[in-house]
C-alpha cells in the first residue's frame, strides 16, 4: 500500500466515524440529549451521507487518476523538446501532493469520536446543570402577565387534563413561569398537581430544614449548547425519598409560592414521588 493510498484510507475512516456519531445517537435514542426534536432527522440524514461518502472513498482508495494533461503531441518533438518537456513535467508535479498526515487524522478525528461516544454518560454533570440555570433566578416576571390577562381558574381546569386521583397534569415549564403575577399565583395556589422530571438535590442555602429536593428539566431550543435548565423545588412533609440524583420521577403535591430575595417562586409542597421511565422510553413503548 502506497503512502497516498494509506492516507486515503485513513481519511475515509475518519469520515465514516464522524458520520457514525449521529446515526449511533439516533438509533440508541440518545440524540435528544444533544439536539431538539426538529433536528433529529436532519442529523441522521447528514450522518448517513457522510458514511456513504466515506465508504465510496474507501472503495476507491489507491485508484490512479490521470493528471488531465494531453501529452500525445509532445511525443513527436525532438530530443531537446523532450528534455524540456520532462523538466516541465517534473516541475508541474512537484507541488500537487500535500497529503494529510495520517497520524494527525487518527489523533484529531478518529480517537476523539470513539472516546466521546464510548465513554460519555450522555447527560449534564451537576456542575453543568448549575451553570445552565438550575438554581438561577428568573429573568421574566411571569409567563402570563404580558399577554394572557383573561386567564382564570375555570380556563385552567378546562384546558388541563387530570389524573384519576384528581391531580392536574402540569408541565414543569408551566408551573415555573406561573410565579411573579399575583393574579396567576392565586389561580395556581393550592392546586393538586402532578409533574414529571428529573430529581436532584436542592441548593443547600435554599434548604435550611433539609426537607427539599428539586425537580428539573432541560429546555432545548436547538441543541445542548443553548439549552436552559429549569428547576422547581419539591418539599416533603415526611423523610426525603431514597432516589438517586438525575432519576426520572413523577412528583405529586400541591402548588405553593414563596418569596426569595424579592422574587416569587413556585414549588410543590406535601410531595410524593416515584421513579419512572424517561419520556423517550415511554414513547418507544407505546404501540
Amino acid at each position: 500500500m502506497t503512502k497516498a493510498t494509506f492516507n486515503q484510507v485513513i481519511s475515509s475512516l475518519a469520515t465514516i466515524s464522524w458520520g457514525g456519531v449521529p446515526v449511533y445517537l439516533y438509533t440508541k435514542g440518545l440524540i435528544g440529549e444533544y439536539l431538539s426534536e426538529s433536528f433529529h432527522l436532519i442529523a441522521l440524514s447528514g450522518g448517513l451521507a457522510m458514511i456513504v461518502l466515506g465508504l465510496f472513498n474507501l472503495l476507491h482508495a489507491g485508484r490512479e487518476v490521470g493528471c488531465g494533461h494531453d501529452h500525445s503531441h509532445e511525443q513527436n518533438h525532438g530530443h531537446d523538446h523532450d528534455h524540456n518537456h520532462n523538466h516541465d513535467h517534473d516541475h508541474s508535479h512537484d507541488h500537487d501532493h500535500h497529503e494529510q498526515n495520517p497520524v494527525a487524522a487518527i489523533c484529531l478525528m478518529i480517537i476523539p469520536v470513539i472516546l466521546c461516544t464510548g465513554f460519555t454518560k450522555h447527560e449534564y454533570s451537576k456542575e453543568a446543570l448549575r451553570w445552565k440555570g438550575l438554581y438561577k433566578q428568573r429573568t421574566l416576571k411571569s409567563l402570563y402577565s404580558t399577554y394572557n390577562t383573561e386567564f382564570t381558574r375555570e380556563l385552567l381546569e378546562k384546558r388541563t387534563p387530570k389524573t384519576p386521583e384528581g391531580n392536574f397534569l402540569l408541565q414543569l415549564t408551566e408551573l415555573y413561569w406561573s410565579a411573579g403575577d399575583e393574579k396567576i399565583m392565586k389561580i395556581y395556589d393550592g392546586l393538586p398537581a402532578q409533574l414529571e422530571g428529573r430529581l436532584i438535590e436542592e441548593e443547600p442555602t435554599l434548604n435550611p430544614e433539609n426537607n427539599r429536593k428539586r425537580l428539573y428539566r432541560v429546555v432545548m431550543t436547538c441543541c445542548a449548547a443553548d439549552a436552559q435548565v429549569l428547576g422547581v423545588p419539591l418539599e416533603f412533609s415526611t423523610s426525603l425519598p431514597a432516589i438517586a440524583d438525575k432519576t426520572w420521577i413523577t412528583a405529586r403535591g400541591k402548588v405553593a409560592f414563596e418569596l426569595i430575595d424579592g422574587q416569587h417562586f413556585a414549588y410543590l409542597r406535601d410531595c410524593e414521588v416515584e421513579a419512572t421511565e424517561a419520556p423517550e422510553a415511554q414513547t418507544r413503548r407505546r404501540p
